[in-house]
């Protein structure tokens, strides 16, 4: 029985039923059919088959970066990592280590079956192995009409599988026990010393950094630090990009209970793009997006509003004078999959574009629905106690400082409101005292978000040259901000946030610099009262740029 028996029933691939393709006649199928067969057939065999009215759904902020190290592994899941080739493999050639499976032809050829089914039982777990006997018989296991057949035994085997092209040009499962290189030591290395973290000789740089790099590295790749089937399937996917192939990667953990796929098809720049399909339950909906989803037919469970939920993200070059250094990774697309049809519909189930105000307000007043997780080693999921509400709001901030700093002025002083409401009551100081280790936690969290606010504000006026509001600004009034604003807030920079400062000055610096300015204002004596002021200006921010740079040590 096909998984389009239950689920994608209804769905088209390339305008032919979904289910045709599991038939016994193999129907030719280009890269991008074939991409969306592994997309329907994965979510059906190792999401929805899966699913039970106890099946731990995804919270939605597992999806949203940084992303949180799972703290929990779900046995009794499903769980793979594979790798697919718009090519025939070489088996000897391909720089990692699979056990080969050899394509059984047409017509069938049932001695390479035979052997085929052999390489799988040697692989498989010996609990398996009766099922495999029982289930498969003396069946063929590579064709693709096949493959959601294996993929339940594939997802108990603890490596990886290939798919690639056979001599004819068709696709078939052409390997099982895969492992795919990783060199994460190597990995690591080299984009430290790309991003200036590293240098050669120094261990004290390389310790003090280390951490900052492998996070952002592994970020950039879709994941937390975490196990080594994930870790392998996402510098794999880099190595298959540098050599510029046609690939897809994917990976299923028991832990994080998600499919991520890379792809090159639509990447920007050197790295893959990554996507990720996950159950989640879909809460906050606005009244019209409840009804789309229901009447649509969207939901898996309606009653516990349970969708597929697929994200595509965009990744973030390291630059050290970014004011959001950190920021290796954002949401840029999410949709909503039917079960049957496989349409999708574009809904904001993450809250990314939500007004996060009632979040912050059910945080502060402990009626926070959901979990979270503290310092990447304890969940919460109740803020009723002070020492809980208090732990959920730092890893709030800390989750959402890339989103919140990007907000406007007007939106960001609503969320200080809130959070000074909550921490400067009087009625909750005993409580406070109680847990001032956590008080300081959430205090220098609040900070760090409100120095990153400013910084990013003065970041896009300065490369946009507009102010919040989208008007327009001569050069000379962003001298005229910046100098106001390193005046006013330098000298404290300088003191608690002294990283912080260094972006902002190099902001200044590349307006000092800016060879429009310098040709325009600077090349002759002024002649008109604008060019004086803009001559003035330059001297003031160039002074103050000076003195705090030499404060810094720079």
């Amino acid at each position: 029985m096909s998984p389009a028996s239950r689920y994608f029933n209804r769905a088209l691939v390339s305008g032919r039923p979904f289910y045709r393709f599991f038939q016994k006649k193999n129907l030719e199928v280009d890269f991008n059919d074939l991409l969306k067969i592994l997309e329907f057939t994965h979510i059906a065999v190792g999401l929805l088959n899966a699913y039970r009215e106890d099946y731990p759904l995804v919270e939605p902020r597992e999806l949203i970066p940084t992303f949180d190290a799972p703290l929990i592994e779900y046995k009794n899941l499903p769980a793979f990592s594979m790798a697919a080739f718009d090519r025939p493999v070489s088996y000897q050639d391909e720089g990692f280590q699979f056990d080969l499976l050899e394509d059984e032809g047409r017509p069938f050829d049932s001695s390479v079956a035979a052997n085929n089914r052999q390489v799988l039982r040697e692989r498989l777990p010996r609990d398996q192995i009766g099922y495999m006997e029982a289930f498969l018989g003396r069946k063929g296991i590579t064709s693709i009409p096949r493959y959601h057949q294996v993929l339940p035994l594939v997802c108990k085997m603890d490596r990886g599988h290939v798919i690639a092209r056979n001599s004819q040009g068709e696709f078939f499962m052409c390997g099982v026990f895969a492992s795919f290189p990783s060199d994460l030591d190597g990995e690591i290395k080299r984009f430290g010393r790309h991003i200036n973290k590293f240098k050669s000789g120094d261990n004290d740089q390389y310790a003090a950094n280390r951490q900052f790099v492998y996070r952002f590295l592994m970020e950039q790749s879709g994941f937390s630090i975490c196990g080594e089937r994930h870790t392998s399937a996402a510098l794999f996917a880099r190595r298959l990009m540098r050599r510029r192939e046609q690939f897809v990667v994917k990976v299923l953990g028991a832990s994080d209970r998600t499919i991520t796929s890379f792809i090159p098809m639509g990447a920007k720049g050197r790295l893959p793009r990554v996507e990720k399909v996950a159950l989640v339950q879909a809460r906050d909906l606005s009244p019209d997006n409840e009804q789309l989803l229901a009447k649509g037919g969207f939901y898996v469970d309606r009653g516990r509003r349970v969708v597929i939920l697929k994200v595509a993200y965009q990744q973030h070059a390291y630059h050290k004078d970014n004011v959001l250094e950190d920021r290796a990774l954002s949401v840029a697309q999410q949709e909503v999959i039917h079960p049957r049809s496989g349409e999708t519909i574009s809904v904001d189930i993450l809250g990314i574009n939500q007004d996060r105000l009632l979040a912050l307000n059910d945080i502060v007043r402990g009626e926070f629905q959901g979990s979270i997780v503290y310092k990447r080693k304890e969940q919460i999921s109740s803020t009723r106690e002070i020492s809980n509400r208090l732990k959920v709001l730092c890893s709030w901030l800390d989750k959402h400082r890339h989103i919140l700093s990007d907000y406007s002025p007007d939106n960001f002083e609503r969320i200080q409101r809130i959070l000074h409401s909550f921490m400067d009551s009087p009625e909750l100081l005993e409580d406070f005292y109680r847990n001032e280790d956590l008080v300081a936690q959430v205090r220098a969290s609040m900070a760090h978000l409100r120095v990153a606010h400013r910084l990013r504000l003065v970041e896009k006026l300065v490369h946009n040259r507009s102010d919040a509001s989208g008007r327009q600004l001569q050069h000379v009034h962003v001298l005229i901000i910046l100098v106001h604003f390193l005046a006013q807030e330098g000298a404290a920079l300088c003191r608690k946030h002294p990283s912080s400062l260094r972006k902002l000055l190099s902001l200044c610096r590349k307006q000092l610099t800016n060879p429009y300015i310098k040709r325009r204002y600077l090349s002759r004596p002024p002649r008109t009262a604008m060019e004086r002021e803009m001559m003035g200006e330059h001297r003031l921010l160039t002074r103050l740029v000076d003195r705090y740079e030499k404060q810094l040590g720079n």
